[in-house]
């Protein structure tokens, strides 16, 4: 048997074993198609598997081990993976393994997944690596989260997840029980795990009760999304290998995941169907008649298992759960509920006593329903007949009402499903994806796609919000802003007063003013963004906190560090602590962080950076981009306290996560290749820093393209290390070619145009040319002092034109420039900060060379007192 054979019989094969052996054959058969050969194979396998001595008797790995004269699976057990110990098999399937283990740094049990003889399928490190990503993206209370993940020495992935202490669904109920009512909350919050997944466009594919575990106080954990599918998007060329295989349990498959058809949030809306079929009846829904259509009522089922459950419900109450459970049920998607939000708004529906959208309308439906809720009221009075007609013709109307909002809303998902299969097909759904689709095709798509959504308004503004974020963040500025600001100007059509919603997008569209450099606009935003917060939001919201940290963001940028500071501790206050979400307080932490850092408080800086990095690590693990971006913080503090091995060391850990996490062609990839750059640049490592900001500039001009803001940093570093080495010739060129680039996504007022002209000034200082220096200290200052001005940019702006004026003799004009840094620096940063020192150092020379020698005394002293650089 060959490899890609092999492949194929050990999928379908570790798939089947699982089942009764009664329904082995008939899934081996659905799973092979036309494929007579793999049939036979498998079955042949699943035989050799029932004999007293069977080949397969230790599962699919140790099959594929003893054919391929490999040694058996070795126990795990005690061993250490990183901080975490082994303590016990908890599981294994097909594809992977599961282990109990302890964190030994800081304690606590977690669960790890290895991937099962790696070596043997692309296609299984493909799935094993879909459900690290699916994972990673949710963070629901039911469903059991990622915190690390790594490979061992190897090669062999494996990946930390939030450990289960519990029972299968059924198995749960079986050993519990309780009444149907109490089944059915038990239900809804599985429900309620699924609906979150698919807002987050996750369809898991393979819901069972072995994948639902109910922990303690009835708690539900939703488990392997080892064949989850983003929706809409393309499956993987290795998961069609084999005709009409998909990797599904088939007692809970739907009938289009049987056919190989196309799936959606429906496929989930129908294993959820059999599991609900399930808690009521205690079996498999069977379908009966010649074509297969009908099953049983669970009312008929559910009694001939626990003869007192039919006096747990009325029979109108009956008649509700069977349509509910027999229409989640239904074979054809188009009768299926189109989702479990649609599913759920009927378990409500069953709950309070009002009409379902599975049962037919009809009058005296409505009607008896209506009775039934009110019939204490009713029972009291005759009088009140005459008002059940009103009411019940009211009722009829809200029903109306509710059932139109229902399809809007059913239309809505539709939308968002067509929307998202169009970024991926491009409006051509026979021709595929293209293989070499990228990201910004697909938000060029995305961007068209929304401008078509005049007929709901709502989803236009998300999607747009959406869309400017993301263009946001990928430094296309000139895409993003008419994306957020549209979003904001439907917002206010759709609510003319104050809403969290609009106070959110005038947040987002600060932070993009922000990038803009348009600072005064980005502040007066924010600060709207958070009164109107303030105004509408409950005292301690943590949205409030999110505003606050927007507003101290800006603060920060424009300079205006004692604001910021007032405004992220107020953030910061344990009233707006999320329980749910520690990760919150540490970006707060972070960015507090950050406005130390660039006052030169570098100890108070690393603290609240260490202080954030406790919470992301107990929270993300290791190996979380937010652990990386901490990293860097700290390799740049280092870096400005001159410890530059311990610089790199940082950047270094910061670069292997973002790796890890992001590929080697990402720009956060670059971005923190350009970062480790720096010490090794002052570590005279000239080559390998040129090598990796060549590496970077090489990503970055294959994501973004070549005129991108991300760009002009890479050259603008690019133009350092020239610098550095005494090549000015190289370094004007970089130092000019970045300068244009920003002035074109920027325009000419960004304060990074101020940094390109203090940097070509820094050059002609470097070649002695002082007029030169002079001219472009000029331009970089004018820049800053609009843009942030009494702020530590615009102090070190001015004291490199007051130095540029020292050299060629004009003290007079030279005084009030470095008189102005040196007061900035002196209440802001530490004595023994560099600049302080040469703004010490050039005064004591002007006020030397204008015969002020107690003066110049004055500031020597000082100099000596702190130390000099």
């Amino acid at each position: 048997m060959d490899s890609a054979k092999w492949k194929a019989a050990e999928e379908v094969f570790s798939r089947a074993v699982e089942l009764p052996v009664e329904l082995r054959r008939s899934a081996v058969e659905e799973m092979c198609g036309e494929d007579a050969s793999l049939r036979e194979d498998v079955l042949a396998l699943l035989e050799e598997d029932l004999r007293d001595q069977p080949l397969l008797d230790s599962g699919i790995d140790q099959t594929a081990g003893n054919l391929l004269q490999f040694g058996p699976l070795p126990s795990l057990v005690r061993r250490q993976i990183g901080p975490y110990r082994l303590l016990k098999l908890l599981g294994e399937g097909g594809m992977g393994v599961v282990y109990l283990a302890e964190r030994t740094d800081i304690g606590g049990l977690v669960a790890i997944k290895l991937l099962r003889d790696a070596w043997l399928s692309p296609m299984r490190r493909e799935r094993f690596r879909v459900e690290q990503l699916a994972l990673a993206q949710l963070n629901h209370p039911s469903i059991a989260r990622i915190y690390d993940s790594n490979a061992l020495r190897d090669g062999t992935p494996w990946f930390v997840m939030e450990y289960a202490d519990g029972l299968p669904l059924t198995e749960h109920w079986k050993q519990h029980g309780g009444s149907i009512r109490e089944g059915l909350q038990l239900f809804r919050r599985v429900c309620e795990a699924v609906r979150y997944a698919h807002d987050h466009a996750i369809i898991h594919r393979d819901l069972k009760p072995s994948n639902i575990l109910v922990v303690k106080e009835g708690a539900v954990k939703l488990l392997d999304f080892g064949i989850a599918k983003r929706l809409n998007a393309e499956e993987p060329e290795a998961n069609r290998t084999v005709t009409g295989l998909r990797m599904m349990t088939p007692a809970y498959a739907a009938p289009e995941q049987i056919a190989n058809g196309p799936v959606g949030v429906y496929t989930d809306v129908y294993a959820l169907g059999v599991l609900l079929y399930e808690l009521l009846t205690g079996s498999l829904p069977e379908r009966q008649g010649s074509a297969g259509e009908n099953v049983e009522r669970p009312s008929s089922v559910a009694p001939r298992q626990n003869p007192a459950a039919r006096r747990q419900l009325t029979r109108a109450e009956w008649s509700d759960l069977d349509a509910l459970t027999l229409k989640a049920l239904e074979p054809e998607i188009e009768r299926r509920y189109r989702s479990v939000g649609a599913l759920l708004r009927d378990l409500d529906a069953l709950e309070t006593g009002r009409p379902l959208d599975a049962q037919p309308v009809r009058f005296s439906y409505i009607v008896g329903r209506f009775l039934r809720r009110h019939r204490r009221s009713i029972a009291a009075a005759s009088a009140m007949i005459l008002l059940l007609a009103i009411m019940a013709i009211y009722y009829t109307v809200r029903l109306t009402r509710a059932r139109d909002a229902a399809l809007r809303e059913a239309a809505r998902t539709q939308r968002i499903q067509e929307f998202t299969e169009n970024l991926f097909y491009g409006g051509d759904k026979d021709a595929g994806p293209a293989v070499d689709l990228r990201a910004v095709d697909l938000l060029d798509r995305g961007r068209q796609e929304a401008a078509s959504l005049s007929a709901d308004p709502e989803m236009k503004a998300d999607m747009e919000e959406t869309l400017g974020g993301i263009y946001e963040k990928l430094g296309k500025l000139d895409l993003a802003e008419p994306l957020l600001v549209s979003t904001l100007e439907q917002r206010r059509k759709m609510s003319p007063g104050s809403s969290p919603k609009a106070a959110e997008d005038l947040l987002a569209l600060s932070l993009l003013r922000k990038d803009e450099g348009k600072l005064d606009d980005a502040e007066a935003l924010a600060r709207q963004g958070l009164e109107m917060d303030e105004r509408t939001l409950p005292p301690g919201d943590p949205r409030v906190a999110r505003a606050m940290l927007a507003l101290g963001s800006v603060l920060e940028v424009r300079g205006k560090y004692d604001q910021a500071g007032q405004v992220l501790a107020r953030a910061n206050d344990p009233q707006f602590q999320n329980a749910e979400a520690p990760t919150e307080k540490a970006d707060i932490l972070v960015e507090l962080a950050n406005v130390d850092f660039y006052q030169g408080h570098y100890d108070l800086s690393a603290a609240l950076n260490n202080q954030a990095l406790a919470i992301d690590r107990r929270m993300l693990g290791e190996q979380n981009p937010a652990i990386g971006q901490i990293y860097n913080n700290l390799g740049a503090i280092e870096l400005n306290r001159g410890n530059y091995p311990s610089s790199e060391a940082y950047y270094r850990r910061a670069l292997a996560i973002t790796e890890a996490w992001y590929g080697t062609r990402h720009p956060e990839t670059a971005a923190n290749l350009t970062a480790l750059a720096q010490p090794l640049t002052w570590e005279n490592q000239y080559a390998e820093a040129q090598q990796l900001v060549e590496q970077a500039l090489a990503i970055e001009k294959l994501v973004n393209g070549p005129v991108s803001s991300t760009v002009a940093t890479t050259i603008n570093q690019l133009g350092l290390l020239a610098y550095y080495r005494n090549q000015y010739a190289s370094a004007r060129q970089y130092f000019t070619q970045a300068l244009d680039i920003w002035e074109k996504v920027y325009g000419d007022q960004h304060q990074f145009i101020a940094i390109g002209y203090s940097n070509l000034g820094s050059v002609c200082m470097a070649e002695k040319n002082y007029p030169c220096a002079e001219k472009n200290y000029r331009e970089a200052v004018r820049r800053l002092d609009l843009a942030s001005p009494d702020g530590l940019n615009d102090a070190i702006g001015h004291l490199k034109l007051g130095r540029a004026l020292l050299k060629q003799g004009r003290c007079a004009d030279a005084e009030p420039n470095t008189l102005a840094a040196y007061r900035y620096l002196v209440q802001h940063v530490n004595p023994a900060n560099s600049y302080l020192a040469n703004a010490r150092k050039d005064l004591a020379a002007i006020y030397d060379a204008l015969h002020q020698p107690q003066t110049a005394a004055h500031y020597r002293s000082e100099l000596d007192s702190a130390g000099k650089p």
